[in-house]
C-alpha cells in the first residue's frame, strides 16, 4: 500500500465515522448549539439585506428595535435542533 492510499484510506473511515456519528447523534454540520450562535448572521442580516434605504422596514428605524421578532429569538438563547424533513412523508 502506498502512502498516498493509506491517506486516502484514513481520510475516508474518518469522513464515515463522523458522518455515522452526526446521523446518529442528530447533529447538524457546522450549525450553532443554540439560538445565540446565529447572532452574527441575523446582524449581517439585517444591516446589509433587510435594511431599505438604511431603515428596518418594519420599525422605520435605524437602530436596532428590542422588539424585534429575530433579536428576541437570537436572545432567547433556545438550544437548536435539528429535526427530520417535512417532506418524508411524501416519499413514494
Amino acid at each position: 500500500m502506498t502512502p498516498l492510499t493509506a491517506v486516502v484510506a484514513v481520510v475516508g473511515i474518518f469522513l464515515v465515522l463522523v458522518w455515522l456519528v452526526s446521523r446518529f447523534e442528530g447533529l447538524a454540520f457546522m450549525a450553532p448549539a443554540s439560538t445565540r450562535g446565529m447572532r452574527a448572521s441575523a446582524s449581517a442580516f439585517c444591516v446589509d439585506e433587510c435594511r431599505v434605504d438604511g431603515r428596518c422596514p418594519i420599525t422605520g428605524k435605524t437602530e436596532r428595535d428590542e422588539s424585534c421578532p429575530l433579536w428576541r429569538y437570537i436572545e432567547a438563547d433556545v438550544p437548536t435542533t435539528s429535526h427530520a424533513s417535512p417532506f418524508e412523508h411524501a416519499h413514494v
